[in-house]
């Protein structure tokens, strides 16, 4: 669906699938290489926590501080995450309202670091948080809808 200069055979490529918004929200689906069936979220928060579970399965990319929780929970790593899916059959996968391909390169600062790739656009951008990476693909949604209108 898409191509950059993103490195697509890192072990932590997600595809986030957005379908549906509502109230500002977005929801859909979150597919990597590691399972076919993808990961659902509804809304950004849950998408967020999801990806950070990806991460922590994977151990990668490792988080350079350890999160404070009240209560800790325990070890959720994979034993051995076996590749199931080719980066290219994951890229293929498209939202209905939007679909972007994010790269999360460190975890500095208890946030993210990477690119994502707005895939209907075939435009790339570096985000520098979590925060920032919700705020490129809100505006890309944004601009979808009023393209549409």
């Amino acid at each position: 669906m898409c191509k950059s200069n993103m490195s697509y055979s890192a072990p932590n490529i997600l595809n986030l699938c957005i379908d549906d918004t509502r109230n500002g929200e977005g929801s859909g689906r979150i597919y990597h290489c590691y399972a076919k069936e993808p990961i659902l979220f509804e809304n950004e928060y849950q998408m967020i926590r999801q990806m950070e579970r990806f991460f922590e399965s994977i151990s990668y990319p490792q988080a350079s501080t350890k999160d404070r929780l009240f209560i800790e929970r325990k070890d959720t790593a994979l034993k051995e995450a076996v590749k199931v899916m080719d980066p290219s059959e994951i890229t293929s996968k498209g939202g209905e309202k939007g679909t972007f391909i994010v790269h999360v390169q460190y975890r500095q600062n208890a946030t993210w670091q990477g690119e994502v790739v707005w895939a209907e656009k075939k435009i790339t951008k570096s985000f520098r948080s979590a925060l920032e990476l919700l705020k490129l693909m809100d505006s890309a949604l944004e601009q979808a809808e009023t393209e549409e209108a």
